[in-house]
């Protein structure tokens, strides 16, 4: 079935993905119907990503439920984690599931579509043809954006725009992101707010409302996406960033409010599920801590990338019951389920000292602290700051306070510029009646930090940049996780590539630096401005 104006799709190659055998052969005979010649198949997840990793697909069909093991979606996940789809492929969710609740869940996961069982050879050829006619028209785009050159894709997004209407929304939208990547602040705005005066699209108003984040204004964050919340529901990345600025102004009620809402709308994020838990813990809501957490874990059980947060989470839980004996399983299940990731492991150990100490059982605590300390110290920074501060009074109790000292100058390092870490690592020491030893921790280790960065500003202006770079390679050692030194490290990194000339091991590290930091802090305006600095120094780019 070929119809004019649509893709030749005899020119395509297809992966089916589907458990049941009669249902791959059904949609290989209406591919094989429109013209399509080089079809392959997989019956489970795992295989379909050992198929992706082998070969580049031009298409994929891909059923929701694909028996035990990994689901499409967390196929779509991980392959998209991995960078096995190429810039034009398409990926088709084909499902009978269509529950409201699973329905958005799909749409969250953004597959390039969703057709319901039982489909018509009319729905899929239609829907798969309008598919990879838009991948095909955008496919430059996203090579670029791919390759880090945000400039060059909005150049060719501009121009696009131009005569491609079909695409126009896309278009924006591409370009609005892109322009808040870059730093181009008031570019994206005037996208988003031209958007907004013709019609009220959920991603434009949430676009807007982060660049008033940015602009330290949360409270108009806050009324923007409360309107999206409650005008678009299922829009659930706007929940996420309402409870995130509630959390911020210590709403903690209200933001978990927003996270149970969204759970209830699309329950099947480990992701927010944890982000509940957490944040009903913080207001001793226990029972609803433990539901979500438990549900966390739950779906995090055959998801490839997982992460041990919902198993420190619910521990605490455990322990603030003095229900001990579930607090050990729960970490023996995670040493388990992550038994590859050493540093799941290390928190898994490490957090048997406060479960320890809650079972009284002191000198089991003393002994499992006195062999973690060197590792502890030695990886303070791979701790999470919420652990850290749940490490340190534990460790204290048993006689270990450098350790604990380790672990809350890391966390003040990497945080100086932020008073509530501050403020918490003081309480810890206050608490074990060591004001002043918590104090001299905290003073040094923002001492450290600050003059750490100034020192590197100060060589770079006498002209000594390869000792400022030497600096903030060793101080990036200690404290790789401090938005602040990694974006001013990035900033000296492009100094010297506009000294020596183009240099890709220095473009890399200074490109890891922004990374780094936008994961950390994706509000931050100097992250996009130096992306876009980087790209210019790239002499393959040509501005024009």
């Amino acid at each position: 079935m070929y119809t004019a104006g649509g893709p030749d799709f005899s020119k395509r190659s297809y992966l089916v993905v589907d458990d049941y055998e009669g249902m791959r052969s059904i949609l290989r005979n209406m591919l094989t119907r429109a013209g399509a010649q080089r079809i392959d198949f997989a019956a489970n997840g795992l295989t379909a990503l050992a198929a992706l990793d082998k070969s580049s697909y031009d298409v994929v069909l891909c059923d929701l439920y694909l028996g035990a093991g990994i689901n499409g979606l967390q196929v779509l996940e991980e392959a998209r984690a991995r960078e096995l789809l190429g810039p034009a492929a398409v990926w088709l969710i084909v499902s009978s599931e269509k529950t409201p609740e699973m329905v958005t869940g799909i749409a969250e996961a953004k597959p390039d579509d969703y057709l319901i069982k039982p489909i018509t050879e009319s729905t899929l050829i239609t829907r798969l043809g309008r598919q990879i006619l838009k991948k095909q028209a955008l496919a430059a785009i996203e090579q670029a954006i791919r390759d880090h050159e945000y400039l060059k894709a909005m150049r060719l997004a501009d121009a696009r725009l131009v005569y491609d209407r079909p695409h126009a929304r896309e278009l924006q939208r591409i370009l609005a992101e892109l322009s808040m990547l870059t730093g181009q602040t008031a570019r994206a705005q005037g996208i988003f707010e031209q958007i907004l005066t013709e019609r009220e699209i959920p991603w434009a108003m949430l676009g807007l409302a982060k660049i008033h984040v940015q602009e330290g204004n949360p409270d108009a964050a806050r009324k923007l996406l409360q309107q999206l919340s409650d005008g678009h529901p299922t829009y659930l990345e706007g929940h996420d960033w309402l409870a995130r600025i509630l959390e911020q102004q210590g709403e903690w009620e209200a933001a978990q409010d927003v996270l149970q809402r969204a759970v209830s709308i699309s329950p099947h994020s480990p992701v927010r599920q944890t982000r509940l838990g957490q944040v009903a813990f913080k207001r001793q809501d226990l029972d609803t801590a433990e539901s979500a957490l438990k549900k966390a874990i739950g779906l995090y059980e055959h998801v490839i990338r997982k992460s041990p947060d919902p198993y420190l989470g619910l521990t605490q839980v455990y322990v603030e019951r003095k229900d001990t004996g579930q607090a050990l399983k729960i970490l023996e299940d995670l040493a388990s389920d992550m038994k590859d990731n050493d540093t799941a492991r290390l928190l898994a150990k490490a957090m048997e000292i406060p479960v320890r100490l809650c079972a009284k059982e002191p000198q089991v605590a003393q002994a499992i602290a006195a062999g973690l300390a060197a590792n502890l110290r030695e990886q303070s920074h791979l701790i999470p700051p919420d652990i850290a501060f749940v490490l340190a009074g534990p460790l204290i109790e048993v006689g270990d306070k450098n350790t604990a000292a380790a672990l809350m100058s890391s966390v003040v390092g990497n945080n100086h510029d932020h008073p509530e870490y501050l403020e918490r690592a003081q309480a810890v020491f206050t608490q074990a009646g060591l004001e002043e030893e918590g104090r001299q921790v905290v003073q040094a280790a923002t001492r450290a930090a600050t003059e750490i960065m100034n020192k590197g500003v100060q060589l770079s202006r006498e002209g000594k940049l390869e000792e400022a770079l030497q600096m903030m390679r060793q101080a990036r050692k200690r404290l790789p996780y401090n938005p602040r030194l990694l974006l001013n490290q990035a900033y000296l990194l492009i100094v010297a590539i506009e000294r020596r000339g183009h240099d890709l091991a220095l473009e890399l590290e200074a490109r890891d630096c922004i990374d780094t930091a936008r994961r950390l802090k994706p509000d931050e305006k100097r992250v996009g401005e130096l992306l876009a600095k980087l790209e210019l120094l790239d002499s393959n780019f040509d501005p024009a």
